[in-house]
């Protein structure tokens, strides 16, 4: 039963509100979300103290009101154990109150519309590079928040990846003492949360000192190492990122965002080897190598120049950041694609960046070897093998769902952009960018197409692909699905009666 069951008010001070698991699954994901955003801007309210300080009283008030009213409802509803699928429902709704909330946020601090300040907490919270508010006026703190905005809405996308990530069930050596770890970072689930916020952690504040080495002060150095290790991309000065200690230092940063923390944990553990030989890391460090030498022979520019700036673009582009670089030298169609390319296929699983991601484009390759043997050997008994893992078909399932899913939301945000007017090969490339969470959006010749020109419906438009892409297609569809399915049942009277009626005979 989805809608609430039953509403009790005992004799005792505490009212207990008993809800449906998956009424209770959105009201706690939106309160979770409310409290994150609520201290989010309450710390956003004391940095701004740092600059001006114009905006320090809005935030604080704001961050103030939302968390004291998140705390307050938080005691009503009973727990209530959920399953996978509501859990997942719970992280969506917790996402997108963020994203809804933040936007009067923005009204309030920056006096924009409310259609642009939507655009702009999407693009934060999704990790999506693009902006349309002027982010010349923003103060240390609205920068602070916009910025930081941008891990949460990466760690979101980490915790669901962790929810329902396609795990292999057999290995080659399944008594290897080696494999015991990964099982427990797997299984464990809660413990390998906690481990990928220490990562988190530990990368952005050494990025962080890194930078500070540099001519960058702290509170910038701060800024771009969260924008580059949460894959977010935005950047409060683009001048900032011309250096070219910045840009090797971007480099090797969005390299390792794009590694998978399980790598990161095997390398943490100690054991390189074991890293180093994972098949996916191989692909991953063969397509960098490979494309960036690709795009050093095609630009044809100044040999040092070239080969750190190509290396720039392709980081950023497989590792779905999108921090917002010029293009250089001889910039032809074949680089275009190349980046499009890099950014569909995305990062490894289990990293920070979006995009279709390394394990599920390998895992559709098996599958299609499979099915071209079973056509030759009908009676042959062929396993989905990526490296040395081994996937059952209720995951392979999965990655085809989500392949279905991921060519739908761009084709039919590709049609509609077009529609509104875009040329067709921009509307293909918004889509897709707006899907992997990558941005900027390039034209054909390099050129970064300014969001800022965009129709109001044509940002409108883009708003879907980039939630659906950042929290990975399916829990946004579970969630549609149970508003479609509550929809349904507003509409049925009479049967919400019965339910009513036997809940209380019961």
């Amino acid at each position: 039963m989805i809608l609430p069951s039953l509403i009790k008010f005992p004799m005792a001070k505490k009212r207990v509100l008993l809800l449906s698991s998956g009424t209770f699954a959105v009201f706690s994901g939106i309160l979770t979300g409310m409290s994150i955003l609520g201290l989010l801007a309450v710390i956003s309210g004391l940095v701004d103290l740092t600059g001006t300080g114009e905006s320090t009283s809005k935030l604080l008030i704001f961050g103030t009101l939302i968390t004291l009213f998140s705390s307050y409802l938080s005691v009503y509803p009973a727990e209530i154990k959920l399953s996978r699928s509501e859990s997942l429902l719970g992280v969506s709704c917790a996402f997108l109150s963020c994203i809804f909330a933040s936007s009067f946020l923005y009204m309030l601090t920056t006096g924009s519309g409310f259609n642009d300040s939507l655009f702009e907490s999407t693009a934060a919270f999704s990790t999506t590079s693009l902006s349309v508010l002027d982010i010349d006026s923003f103060g240390n703190g609205v920068l602070f928040f916009r910025t930081f905005s941008q891990l949460v809405g990466s760690f979101s996308a980490i915790l669901l990846a962790v929810m329902f990530l396609p795990i292999s069930e057999y290995r080659d050596q399944p008594s290897s003492s080696e494999l015991k770890i990964d099982r427990l970072f797997r299984q464990g689930r809660l413990e390998a949360l906690k481990s990928i916020g220490l990562v988190y952690l530990v990368s952005i504040a050494s990025m962080t000192l890194i930078l500070s080495f540099g001519k960058l002060n702290f509170f910038n150095s701060l800024l771009i190492s969260v924008s580059a290790i949460s894959t977010g991309g935005f950047a409060a000065n683009s001048a900032l990122l011309g250096d070219d200690y910045v840009q090797w230092v971007l480099v090797m940063g969005m390299i390792v965002a794009g590694v998978s923390f399980l790598i990161v944990w095997r390398m943490v553990k100690g054991r390189f080897t074991s890293a180093l030989h994972s098949s996916e890391f191989q692909t991953y460090a063969t397509l960098i190598i490979v494309s960036s030498i690709l795009f050093y022979l095609w630009t044809n520019a100044e040999p040092e120049s070239s080969i750190r700036q190509s290396l720039l673009f392709v980081s950023s582009a497989i590792s779905t950041t999108g921090f917002h670089f010029s293009p250089f030298g001889n910039w032809s169609v074949a680089v275009s694609f190349l980046l499009l390319l890099l950014i569909t296929i995305g990062p490894m699983s289990l990293s920070s960046g979006g995009g279709f991601q390394i394990i599920r484009l390998r895992i559709l390759l098996s599958v299609s070897i499979r099915e071209l043997v079973r056509q030759l050997h009908p009676k042959a008994v062929v396993k989905i093998r990526v490296g040395k893992e081994i996937f059952d078909d209720k995951n392979v399932r999965q990655v085809v769902v989500f392949q279905f899913l991921f060519l739908s939301v761009a084709f039919s945000t590709s049609l509609v952009l077009a529609i509104l007017g875009m040329s067709v090969y921009d509307a293909f490339v918004s889509s897709l960018n707006a899907l992997t969470t990558a941005g900027p959006i390039r034209g054909i010749d390099g050129s970064i197409i300014d969001t800022t020109k965009l129709s109001s419906g044509e940002r409108l438009t883009l708003l879907p692909a980039m939630i659906s892409g950042r929290l990975y297609l399916l829990p946004i569809f579970i969630a549609l699905g149970y508003f479609l399915s509550e929809s349904r049942n507003l509409m049925r009277p009479r049967r919400r009666f019965l339910r009513w009626k036997n809940s209380f005979k019961s």
